[in-house]
């Protein structure tokens, strides 16, 4: 039990300090193996016609299916393997270190990244999901190994500290995706540290940390990623659009799966309004001419 606590102060100290932090060994195997097949599953439509998915043919094999997507998101609407990965108990025990003890997530997102994909460029998670005690926690799942060359992630230690959300514009790098990126932040780019690890390996990261990915540059095959963001289910949710009828500082959004703990907010129920759909690839302002550069 000591080990385990020294182990546990550690990776919390290390959190604090960098705003990130890395867990190998979080899946085996056979939880790859099991994630792997799911997303081709998701991809050729087998769970039921997704937004954005499109027919596939008989003779196409998986390694083609999957080569057409980026990112989808919500695969847990549709997959009860994906769901499952969203409570996986290694992963909630971190979690509970981290951020805990009461603890719920709000979104997946699988990320496919094949061969010539592009990345995203610098930015905050908190920039598209707000939470009023900036609680806001990525769980990034590695299914493959995450190297410099197939586009791993990278991050600026430390910059999660000040607790700022810096503007944001058009990006026209090809090696990125149409999202805006963060600018105007103190920091280099060569401050940044690749975070290159192993397929099983957890890379659990705050939501103010500045952090991107580039474009995979290997000869073939993929950079596929399962990605959980979580907060303190004592925080409420402010994401999206409130309903006219609410003010902004009491919406709460419900759409949420309580992983530890207790939900303080358990009365007002859940929702199921979010759903599985494909991140369209000129998503955030790209010109149809520039898709051309993908």
């Amino acid at each position: 039990m000591a080990v385990l606590d020294h182990m546990t102060t550690e990776r919390a100290a290390g959190y604090e300090r960098d705003g990130f932090v890395v867990v190998n060994d979080l899946l085996d195997d056979a939880d790859l193996a099991t994630l792997r097949g799911e997303a081709a599953r998701i991809c050729r439509g087998d769970l039921g016609e997704i937004p954005g998915i499109t027919p596939t043919a008989a003779d196409e094999t998986d390694e083609d299916v999957l080569a057409r997507y980026l990112c989808i998101h919500h695969p847990h609407k549709t997959s009860a393997v994906a769901a499952a990965y969203i409570s996986h108990p290694p992963i909630v025990e971190v979690l509970v270190d981290l951020i805990g003890p009461n603890v719920k997530c709000m979104q997946q997102m699988l990320f496919i990244k094949s061969s010539g994909k592009p990345g995203q460029a610098w930015h905050q998670d908190e920039d598209y999901i707000p939470t009023r005690d900036r609680s806001l926690i990525a769980a990034w799942i590695a299914m493959d190994d995450a190297t410099v060359e197939n586009g791993c992630l990278w991050a600026i230690p430390g910059s999660h500290a000040p607790g700022i959300l810096w503007p944001m514009k058009q990006t026209d790098d090809p090696d990125f995706d149409c999202n805006d990126e963060s600018y105007g932040f103190p920091y280099a780019d060569d401050e940044g540290v690749s975070i290159e690890v192993a397929a099983g390996s957890v890379v659990f990261f705050n939501g103010y940390l500045l952090h991107r990915s580039m474009r995979n540059r290997a000869v073939s095959g993929f950079r596929r990623s399962l990605v959980n963001h979580y907060m303190r289910c004592e925080s409420l949710l402010p994401w999206r659009r409130p309903p006219e009828d609410v003010f902004v500082a009491q919406h709460d959004h419900r759409d949420v799966v309580v992983v530890a703990g207790r939900d303080p907010y358990a009365s007002r129920g859940y929702a199921d309004v979010v759903f599985t759909h494909v991140r369209p690839e000129n998503h955030g302002g790209c010109r149809p001419e520039d898709l051309s550069r993908k």
